[in-house]
């Protein structure tokens, strides 16, 4: 049921206006043999205003016509849903809710597409991290995903003319300070070296210290472990000088170091890792290693790397007062400040869950407790039972044949 004019206002937690934008894509052949790159170009259709709100439940960010009549809800679930690759189903999405950022009214504005659907995927994936936090049943794997994407990718930056600053999605600290780790002064651990085979390290997940062989620490920095495939991992070893010698890091960071130096030494050391295709191993993780202490240590982690993600795209939002409602409100200039303060307000009642119709794939809210409710619609439902019916069906036939 659609809300009254009134009391959708009067329930919103926030509101902003933009306009929506034209685009196009133009498709750059470099040289033979070389892959053809995307262009998309973005201008702002100022004739038009396209006006958002915020309420809490399964609305969300919504946008609204010129009378405050809803139009069109959830919006951060839809752009979620876009599949990458899908220039198409971007565009119409930013013809009808306008680009993430406030972009010129006369002229197109350039943008690499592969970096707007790493951005989409990097939206995703701290929709997901939450989503996946807040569940009645977590799914550890998940989490380690999600939260090692989101802490070790490469920040993502926006160059656009319009733009006073480049668009820079979350610089998590701890990887500044893993890629110069090697500028560390060392720790004068040799007393510990002439009395016995291990140091001590203070260590947040095996309290109050871990016993680091001091073979394995020598030859993880000298690059020539046999016994771990990938040690030589330029990462790792930054790693592990981070968790030997990093004794004055704050809180948080000193948990981020323990909890990744732990799981890669114990259960295996990661050589890649990306939105879709997941983490890649130099070996088979050793499964059984992934302790309750590290599972612990990783809820800690993820819901550090949350926050930082979260908290880095709210510089731009600042509160204000409603003289006319005489109420506090908030002045947000961008899609994207919208779109990760709807984030913001998710509580933990609510998650986005993934239609369970794998021809569908959208994201929809829920609340934590609806674990029955694995479909978008029932429409959605209904489509993909009768597919599963007809699958049977043939498969029926084709045994008695």
């Amino acid at each position: 049921m659609t809300p009254s004019i009134e009391n959708f206002f009067e329930n919103n937690l926030f509101r902003f206006s933009s306009c929506p934008c034209d685009c196009v894509e133009d498709i750059i052949h470099i040289s033979p043999g070389k892959p053809e790159k995307r262009v998309l170009k973005i201008q702002a259709v100022p004739t038009d205003t396209i006006h958002f709100a915020f309420a809490a439940g399964d609305v969300g960010l919504v946008r609204l016509g010129s009378k405050g009549k809803l139009i069109e809800k959830n919006i951060l679930g839809n752009l979620i849903s876009i599949k990458n690759g899908d220039t198409a189903e971007l565009f119409n999405f930013f013809k009808r809710n306008g680009f993430f950022f406030n972009v010129s009214n006369t002229e197109y504005e350039e943008i690499d597409g592969a970096l707007i659907f790493e951005l989409v995927s990097r939206i995703r994936a701290t929709v997901e991290l939450m989503s996946a936090l807040t569940a009645i049943r977590r799914d550890y794997d998940k989490i380690l995903h999600l939260t090692l994407y989101l802490l070790l990718s490469e920040p993502i930056v926006l160059d656009l003319p319009s733009l006073e600053t480049p668009y820079t999605t979350c610089k998590h600290p701890f990887l500044e300070k893993i890629k110069n780790a090697s500028n560390l002064l060392v720790v004068d651990r040799g007393q510990e070296s002439f009395d016995r085979f291990t140091y001590s390290i203070s260590d947040t997940i095996y309290p109050p210290t871990y016993e680091l062989d001091i073979g394995d620490y020598n030859d993880i920095i000298g690059g020539y472990m046999k016994s771990k495939i990938g040690s030589d991992n330029p990462y790792f070893k930054n790693l592990t000088i981070l968790y030997c010698n990093g004794i004055n890091e704050d809180l948080q960071q000193r948990e981020i170091i323990d909890f990744l130096f732990h799981y890669q030494y114990d259960v295996g050391i990661i050589k890649a890792i990306d939105y879709e295709n997941g983490i890649e191993y130099y070996t088979v993780p050793d499964r059984d290693k992934f302790d309750k202490p590290q599972k612990n240590a990783l809820i800690k982690v993820a819901q550090i790397v949350l926050g930082e993600e979260i908290n880095a795209n709210l510089d731009g939002i600042h509160p204000q007062y409603d003289a006319v409602k005489m109420s506090p409100s908030w002045n947000i200039d961008t899609l994207m400040a919208a779109l990760y303060f709807s984030i913001f307000y998710m509580t933990q009642s609510e998650l986005y869950r993934r239609c369970a119709n794998p021809n569908c794939g959208a994201y929809f809210l829920v609340r934590t407790t609806s674990t029955r409710k694995i479909y978008c619609s029932d429409e959605c439902r209904n489509r993909f039972q009768q597919h599963k019916h007809r699958q049977k069906k043939r498969s029926q036939l084709e045994r008695h044949e």
